[in-house]
């Protein structure tokens, strides 16, 4: 995507685009990648991230998750987001014994814009650019009960200004076996320091079951901002073979983005996806619905050693 801007106000303006950006996406706009649900399984089942108790790697989910990982797995993943943004993200973990140490990167290019004089004289092109990294740790402190946390490193760039912060994650996990009930309780982006900008804290709980004669599991989960933004997010997952998954979705935020104006509108929210497990390779993917805005898809590839 290009627009052309004037030269003194080319940042502004591309702010302004990530501004629009997450508007249409009802999301934070500052540091919109942190709040972003990279895991393929959460942005499926509504964007519920709080309680995974999958085994399999969750990008910027709970990080006591990845307690539940049993083998060295890594991923990457891509994302095609709207108004022609692109996201890409890596991660992986590495067991050892009742500790879990992980990985992850993740990145939105906002693509190439042109930066012109008053009198609409082309000058150059720049890019806008947003990257974040980060180090997590889990372990399980008793038979029910999980702990993690991530530390990472925010980083903006565009138009030849860089700017950053670091943040950190906090996650506990509740997982009773037996009746396969898991509870979450996610505190997410904290930022470690002072940021000039308001920073995207959430705090994420939530639980998620298998239901009892039924081949379903049920997420249910609430997510307040600090910003004072309650929205809560609705996901099942059917087990339609051992090695394939469907999952349903919806998230309350969105329905903000009902104008009746396009029928369009009427599934603003939705979201659906599948994952299919093979000889170790784990295929997800996702989309979500964002009405009149369009659909957001993504899909990552995982493998397990």
């Amino acid at each position: 995507m290009y627009y052309r801007v004037m030269n003194n106000m080319s940042l502004n303006f591309v702010l302004l685009v990530q501004l629009a950006a997450s508007a249409a996406l009802a999301e934070t706009p500052s540091y919109q990648l942190l709040t972003f649900p990279f895991s393929n399984r959460a942005a499926a089942m509504g964007g519920s991230r709080a309680a995974d108790p999958s085994g399999n790697i969750d990008i910027q989910g709970n990080p006591a998750g990845a307690s539940f990982i049993e083998n060295i797995q890594g991923q990457v993943g891509f994302i095609n987001h709207i108004v022609g943004i692109r996201g890409y993200s890596a991660g992986g973990v590495l067991p050892m014994q009742r500790h879990r140490i992980s990985g992850e990167l993740i990145y939105f290019d906002y693509g190439m814009f042109d930066k012109t004089d008053i009198y609409g004289n082309n000058q150059s092109t720049f890019g806008f650019h947003e990257l974040a990294a980060s180090l997590g740790y889990a372990f399980k402190f008793s038979d029910a009960i999980r702990l993690g946390s991530r530390v990472g490193r925010f980083q903006r760039l565009a138009d030849g200004n860089s700017s950053g912060d670091f943040y950190y994650d906090l996650g506990l996990i509740y997982h009773k076996e037996l009746d396969s009930l898991t509870v979450g309780v996610y505190l997410k982006a904290v930022e470690l320091g002072e940021s000039a900008e308001t920073f995207p804290t959430q705090l994420h709980i939530g639980t998620s079951k298998i239901l009892s004669h039924l081949p379903l599991r049920l997420n249910l989960e609430g997510i307040y901002g600090l910003n004072e933004l309650l929205q809560f997010a609705l996901g099942a997952e059917i087990f339609v073979h051992p090695n394939f998954k469907v999952r349903l979705g919806v998230n309350s935020n969105r329905f903000e983005l009902q104008t009746g104006v396009t029928e369009s509108d009427f599934i603003a929210g939705a979201s659906l996806g599948f994952a299919f497990e093979w000889q170790g390779m784990l295929i997800e993917s996702a989309s979500q619905s964002f009405g009149a805005a369009g659909w957001l898809s993504q899909i990552s590839l995982a493998f397990h050693l």
